[in-house]
């Protein structure tokens, strides 16, 4: 039919967990037509789907997260049709800015899908860029298998509430979702798009190339409970979304003991298995409980790994203890027990939108992550292994998610509790590094006190000597003063002695000159004479 998608890729492999008699739950994980062997308690909501789908060209279905809707298209569903004409194709829109069109995404999924089925009766009718209608709608082609019987397309969309919370992050999704929804629109009311019969208008042989009846062709919408009011808001585009719709209900009592005891029949006794289903459903006796079956499924499994682990052969009442959170949380924190504590980031901030739904990236972004977190090369496949992520092929892009939406209560409340330990060591390490300043200032004003005290004393020191010297340099000048009146005073008396000395010796020398004893006057003279030179010398000095 179409020759201008690229050829597709390899199928994606599965985890390589073990799943087998010895191992027959499989936790958190979906069922698949590979599993299906193992899946047992819905058969009666499988048969009510089919014949829905079969009736209508557009099937609805809903329930609560934790119901088990993808098991039931993928291990129930499918199979049954599979065997009745029906090709199920599974599509679940890329909102991104990188991915291809929606109309595109569906196409592409459509044209690697029928590769692998059969192929369509006319080769290269399709043109690029045409509706889904004009897509399905090309006259006299249709999908056969090898056989040649003729295939019924199934569009399948599973997880469709990501219209309304992936795809609502910026104008540029919006407007991606709006147009997904005119041509979902056009394909499941069989109403001829818009802009198709504006070029009929101008080529009006085109319509002969189109079979405008057929409706060989089945969707089916599967989506969380919560999400139907916004999908009400639809029903002006696509009327007839109100119209075939199954709701999914938790599993009854004789559900979920079937489902434990059919997979299980060599691993746990009747008993052991009634009193697990009332663990699951809180303690309400059989025929009143009412079971998740995500749930139900990740005890068994925790059960049975408990089993292995001691080496018995049945799983017995003494395992089974706790509480559904409890048991969540301890799968959630074993499972990144040997990790990295940055590889727990990486999952709660990467893989979990900021209001808590499952967000899905590109394999590619997250190994990236992974290893700039300081992860082992191995980590993303043994957290897949684990059945905490799981891949997804989409456009042939490898994607990773949480395994179910059960898990996003458990990683929000650790990124939760996570983000505000975070936010509280931040906050212990500004205010320690504000004591730090706070005792650095304190220190520093201690410092600069003991400074200027130091200053204050020297200053203090500094006046006292300044006083000190001035008061000295008084003194001494006082004393200068004094010792040059003493030397005025000692001079004026040697002046004086000298006189009397002088008036003196004339007298003595008239008296000596009378007795003839000149040579007494001589002596004395020179005697004198000797008293002068030192008086002259120390005054000279």
């Amino acid at each position: 039919m179409n020759d201008v998608v690229a050829p597709a890729r390899p199928s994606l492999g599965k985890p390589t967990a073990t799943v087998d008699d010895s191992n027959p739950w499989l936790g958190l994980a979906s069922f698949t037509e590979e599993t299906r062997a193992y899946f047992f308690g819905r058969e009666d909501e499988i048969a009510e789907l089919a014949r829905r789908v079969q009736r209508k060209l557009l099937t609805l279905l809903f329930g609560q997260s934790g119901l088990g809707k993808t098991s039931i298209l993928r291990a129930g569903l499918v199979p049954r049709l599979r065997g009745q004409g029906y090709c199920p194709i599974y599509v679940r829109i890329d909102y991104s800015r990188e991915a291809p069109e929606p109309a595109d995404q569906i196409k592409q999924a459509i044209m690697r899908t029928a590769r692998r089925a059969g192929q369509w009766s006319q080769v290269g009718v399709a043109v690029e860029g045409e509706s889904l209608w004009e897509f399905l709608h090309h006259r006299d082609d249709v999908l056969r298998d090898e056989a040649g019987n003729r295939l019924i397309p199934l569009l399948i969309f599973d997880q469709f509430e990501e219209i309304f919370t992936l795809a609502q992050g910026d104008e540029f999704g919006r407007a991606r979702a709006a147009r997904f929804i005119a041509e979902l629109g056009d394909l499941v009311e069989n109403r001829p798009p818009k802009d198709f019969e504006a070029k009929l208008e101008e080529d009006e042989s085109a319509a002969e190339r189109f079979d405008f009846a057929r409706s060989d062709y089945r969707v089916l919408i599967a989506l969380r409970e919560d999400y139907l009011a916004p999908l009400e808001g639809l029903k002006k585009q696509i009327p007839s979304i109100s119209q075939n719709r199954l709701r999914l209900a938790p599993m009854t009592g004789t559900q979920a003991l079937a489902a434990v005891l059919q997979p299980g029949r060599r691993l746990v006794s009747e008993e052991v298995a009634e009193a697990i289903v009332r663990f699951v459903a809180g303690g309400a006796e059989l025929a009143n409980a009412e079971v998740e079956p995500s749930l139900l499924s990740l005890i068994c499994r925790e059960l049975n790994d408990a089993r292995i682990a001691q080496g018995r052969s049945e799983i017995s009442l003494d395992l089974l203890a706790g509480s559904h959170a409890s048991i969540l949380s301890n799968f959630y924190e074993r499972a990144l027990a040997d990790q990295p504590l940055a590889v727990r980031r990486v999952i709660e901030d990467d893989l979990l939108t900021s209001s808590g739904f499952r967000e899905n990236v590109a394999e590619e972004r997250i190994v990236k992550r992974l290893a700039e977190a300081g992860a082992a090369p191995d980590a993303l496949a043994t957290l897949v292994n684990r059945r905490l992520l799981r891949i997804e092929e989409r456009l042939d892009i490898r994607r990773v998610e949480l395994t179910h939406d059960v898990l996003c209560a458990v990683v929000k409340s650790s990124r939760d509790q996570r983000q505000e330990r975070e936010a509280r060591e931040a906050t212990e390490r500004l205010l320690a590094a504000q004591r730090a300043r706070e005792q650095a200032a304190h220190r520093s004003a201690v410092r600069a006190r003991q400074v200027a005290g130091a200053c204050t004393l020297l200053a203090v020191a500094a006046i006292g000597a300044a006083v000190f010297g001035y008061l000295s340099s008084q003194r001494a000048l006082r004393a200068e003063r004094e010792a040059q009146q003493t030397r005025i005073a000692a001079d004026q008396a040697r002046g004086q002695a000298e006189h009397l000395l002088g008036y003196l010796s004339a007298d003595f020398a008239r008296d000596l000159e009378s007795f003839g004893r000149l040579d007494v006057l001589t002596e004395f003279h020179a005697a004198d004479r000797l008293l002068q030179r030192p008086a002259t010398g120390a005054a000279r000095r």
